[in-house]
């Protein structure tokens, strides 16, 4: 499959909602893109049905809201669906609520789960989780946090009272800045389920639950909130923003302002279809 140009224009024109990443499309990680504050002034003037879908589980809703309007975007509370805003219906479903969870991410991620669990632990707790939550990547001395959690974890598995992992943001990499970019949460996480899997075998339950882009819950609720299946996914990368929206059905269009640097339909030729955005948008207005 190969794609085809489109502008920002059509695009509103023939979907009746817009999912929007935030990283690598609205923002560097420090400051808003090129034509992000304005393309956001439009869509608030138009009353457009849009919605930031980003993978950021590190910020409360409330601070992701204050932080887009000190970089001259005010998107309202309402229009913003993030994956640790999906982790008290994850506890829920999976019958998770009052356990113990170590949480390894921000101060304003433990707001995720401060109503679902009995108690939230740190690194240094005396006592044992029965849920390891992984929001962040900082701030953490990450080799001795995986050999930490690789013994207790395994140790668990062996006891046949295995400790439940949960992943909101699966980004690998992140955009934090013009050109610099960091370590995601999901990039210690797979190191440890690897770990895991050499001494255990594949197992389910020594592999996190992911919330996040690429997979389906974060998109089921994104369009639930939506009201409408004609929606658009437009994010920067290939492996979250546009895999995850081809996996649910969602049409996609990529930017070349984050991770994505292919401008040319022709550099997606060899790309797997999953993979390939239906379209390529190269400005935001």
């Amino acid at each position: 499959m190969i794609p085809s140009y489109i502008d920002i224009e059509a695009i509103f024109d023939h979907y009746d909602a817009v999912f929007f990443d935030a990283y690598g499309v609205l923002v560097d990680g420090i400051d808003a893109l090129p034509n992000a504050e304005q393309l956001v002034n439009i869509m608030n003037a138009s009353a457009m049905n849009y919605f930031i879908v980003t993978n950021d589980a590190s910020k409360s809703i409330e601070s992701l809201s204050n932080k887009f309007q000190s970089q001259g975007m005010r998107i309202p509370v309402e229009r913003i669906v993030n994956s640790g805003s999906l982790i008290s219906g994850y506890y829920r479903d999976e019958d998770l609520v009052g356990r113990p969870t170590l949480v390894l991410g921000t101060k304003d991620s433990r707001t995720y789960v401060s109503g679902s669990c009995a108690k939230i632990l740190s690194l240094d707790s005396n006592s044992e989780p029965d849920v390891i939550l992984f929001t962040h990547s900082s701030p953490y001395d990450w080799e001795s946090t995986l050999k930490h959690l690789l013994n207790l974890v395994s140790k668990r598995f062996k006891q046949k009272t295995p400790v439940r992992m949960v992943l909101p943001n699966t980004d690998f990499i992140y955009q934090d800045g013009k050109a610099d970019f960091g370590m995601g949460a999901a990039a210690f996480v797979e190191t440890l389920e690897e770990a895991l899997m050499r001494l255990h075998g594949k197992h389910e339950v020594l592999r996190a639950a992911k919330l996040g882009k690429p997979h389906p819950p974060i998109f089921t609720e994104a369009i639930r909130r939506a009201g409408s299946n004609n929606v658009i996914m437009i994010g920067d990368q290939l492996e979250t923003d546009i895999l995850g929206a081809n996996n649910v059905g969602l049409d996609s269009a990529v930017v070349t302002t984050g991770i994505n640097k292919r401008s040319n339909p022709k550099e997606f030729k060899d790309m797997p279809d999953d993979l390939t955005p239906r379209y390529i948008l190269t400005s935001l207005v």
